[in-house]
């Protein structure tokens, strides 16, 4: 009795048949897998007449380049021999690969096989499938999915997914596009409504009468693009890690085959990628105001002239075009009187720009009263903020934190609602405070400052080596194997190499008196600050990366009552458990807290608000888009996320 073909031998002749079967009639060059006998980089190799041929068709996908030794049917793909064979003794089973099992080395396709003995009576015949079936199944047997600029895991996706359903379509009939596929084509086109560029999602153009190897190229190509776009709309185009290290949020990726299944016999297949965008109340809104900036342009603003600063009770000629600008109708022609009405609009429009809401007209003010936004600017603002919106997860929590980095502020919101809102200090632009989400464990109230060995080496040894006692006379210690010693006593020449400091609690404590910590790689929390006056300026970017909350006992008695619930926490209670020795406090009910950096977005009266872009990150993200006027996503400059 005869042993079976080896596998990767035998992949190869059904490959070569089938695709024979495929392109036979055609005109069009039949791609076989290479082998490492005949693998060849000359452009006339049958794989470059292969894919030359489909780009001709519309579709500029298999690629060229196939890698030699590659077994032509996946393992989660893999095909029917060309001919039942009677089974080899188990001996010789266990040391021959069989069809069923996953492909052997390339090195293995040279060994000699003998000849396979058929026994149709001995071995079910595999389900014969429909003609359009069959090219599908064919087109998924060759290698080249790569080709369809999409990643490994949605590759084995569409193989796996396709395998299931015995290769039926679900993008097209024998006559073209079927409502699913012209769904999908809807949506692609209507990319640019949620931000994202149509030109990224292919679809084929199929002639009128098409042949059923386009019908089949189409069915793939759809496929990929779907998947494509599903990620696109929940994940973002690219990794944020690529543009800085420090932007690390928790992105949630859709499952490739989740995505196939609910687009199978929809209702409405447009509607169902559309659902992978995101759902959040602050992507919505700005998705709104795009969608207004594509409509039409905004008139520019009303410019206020320069001048002495503007105080509520002051006569001056500018006022008449301040209360135009702000949308105020003037008493009385010619009014110049800058009253309390003016002063309170003035007020709301600083506020709403993140400037100290006195009614006072200074430069600063004055200044954001006469920016003046190029609309192609405003929009590329919006897309590039939309997509950061993207890098969150999809359930915020049902109650979270959220500190908004260029607007220096911090919520608690709590259904949708914030019940909370309070300045903050971040980190400069040198050290920049971190994008990530994760949950608040617990609270510790007295902390120590165990100071950042970054910080020790840079800042503090300097400082040593010229005053031993520098750190010292700052209320720090420096502690060595768990135990105070003398800094006197140190070389500090040498370095900090075994030796860390720290800042013992108390009124000079660089916390404060309370720290909210939701344990990250980059070791940054919340906390109290001796630092009163920072809080007053506008532009509050001054720690080392970590967030300094105002009135930190006031955000304890929200978090509290959230966390440890039923215990009627309020400011002074916690107040009266300052002082004295380091005291942690578990939460109950974790807390998400999600670090974002959002520079455009629509406020609670529906305005469209700007902020600076502190760290130059907006500006990273448009470039990343190609929002500079260069396409850099999808695999192309800015690589995309595996």
């Amino acid at each position: 009795m005869l042993r079976p073909l080896p596998w990767p031998s035998a992949g190869r002749v059904f490959a070569g048949l089938m695709l024979g079967a495929v392109f036979a009639g055609t005109g069009l060059p039949v791609l076989m897998p290479a082998d490492p006998a005949v693998a060849s980089t000359d452009d006339t190799s049958p794989a470059s007449r292969a894919a030359a041929a489909s780009e001709a068709n519309g579709i500029a996908w298999p690629p060229a380049h196939v890698e030699p030794g590659h077994v032509s049917t996946p393992a989660a793909k893999q095909a029917s021999p060309v001919a039942p064979v009677t089974p080899a003794p188990a001996a010789t089973q266990a040391a021959t690969p069989s069809p069923s099992a996953p492909a052997a080395p390339a090195n293995a396709a040279a060994t000699p096989a003998a000849p396979a003995v058929a026994t149709p009576s001995t071995t079910a015949e595999a389900p014969k499938l429909n003609p359009l079936a069959e090219q599908v199944r064919q087109i998924l047997a060759v290698p080249a999915l790569e080709g369809l600029g999409i990643t490994k895991r949605e590759q084995e996706a569409i193989q796996s997914f396709y395998a299931a359903r015995q290769d039926e379509p679900v993008f097209v009939t024998d006559k073209g596009l079927n409502a699913v596929g012209k769904g999908v084509e809807a949506r692609f086109a209507a990319a640019a409504e949620d931000g994202l560029d149509p030109a990224a999602y292919p679809v084929p153009k199929l002639a009128a009468q098409p042949d059923l190897p386009a019908l089949a190229r189409a069915e793939v190509r759809l496929a990929a693009s779907a998947l494509l776009y599903a990620r696109h709309a929940q994940a973002g185009r690219f990794d944020p890690s690529r543009i800085s290290p420090q932007l690390t949020p928790l992105r949630t990726f859709p499952d490739p085959v989740t995505v196939l299944s609910g687009l199978v016999d929809a209702k409405d297949a447009s509607a169902v990628l559309a659902a992978y965008n995101p759902t959040h109340a602050g992507y919505k809104a700005l998705k709104a105001k795009l969608a207004l900036a594509d409509s039409h342009a905004a008139p520019a603003p009303v410019r206020v002239p320069g001048g002495p600063t503007l105080r509520p009770g002051d006569m001056d000629a500018r006022v008449p075009a301040l209360r135009a600008r702000l949308g105020l109708k003037s008493a009385t022609a010619g009014d110049r009187l800058y009253d309390a009405d003016l002063a309170r609009a003035v007020a709301a429009f600083q506020g709403a720009s993140g400037l100290n809401a006195d009614g006072v007209v200074g430069p600063s003010t004055l200044e954001v009263l006469n920016r003046v936004e190029n609309p192609a600017e405003r929009r590329a603002d919006i897309i590039a903020n939309m997509e950061r919106w993207r890098w969150l997860p999809r359930d915020l929590g049902s109650v979270h934190v959220m500190v908004n980095i260029p607007e220096f502020v911090v919520r608690v919101v709590d259904d949708g609602k914030t019940i909370h809102q309070t300045r903050v200090v971040v980190g400069k632009p040198e050290n920049q405070t971190p994008l990530l989400t994760h949950d608040m464990e617990y609270v510790v109230l007295n902390p120590y400052w165990n100071i950042p060995p970054s910080i020790a080496r840079k800042e503090m040894l300097p400082n040593l080596q010229r005053d031993p006692y520098f750190l010292a006379r700052q209320g720090m210690e420096v502690v060595k194997n768990g135990r105070v010693v003398d800094p006197g006593t140190v070389n500090w020449a040498q370095g900090t190499g075994g030796y860390s400091f720290r800042q013992p609690p108390g009124e000079r404590n660089a916390l404060g008196r309370i720290k909210f910590m939701f344990p990250n790689d980059h070791s940054v929390y919340l906390h109290d600050t001796p630092s009163k006056a920072l809080f007053a300026n506008d532009r509050r970017a001054y720690s080392h990366g970590c967030i300094r909350v105002q009135d930190p006992l006031k955000f304890a008695e929200v978090i509290f009552n959230i966390g440890m619930p039923g215990q009627g926490w309020t400011d002074e209670k916690i107040g009266k458990m300052l002082g004295g020795a380091e005291r942690y406090l578990t939460l109950k009910q974790r807390i998400p807290v999600h670090l974002v950096y959002f520079t455009t977005f629509v406020d609670d009266s529906g305005r469209l608000v700007s902020r600076e872009d502190v760290y130059g990150t907006n500006a990273k993200v448009k470039e990343a888009l190609g929002l500079d006027g260069e396409q850099k996503v999808a695999g192309r400059a800015v690589p995309v996320a595996r």
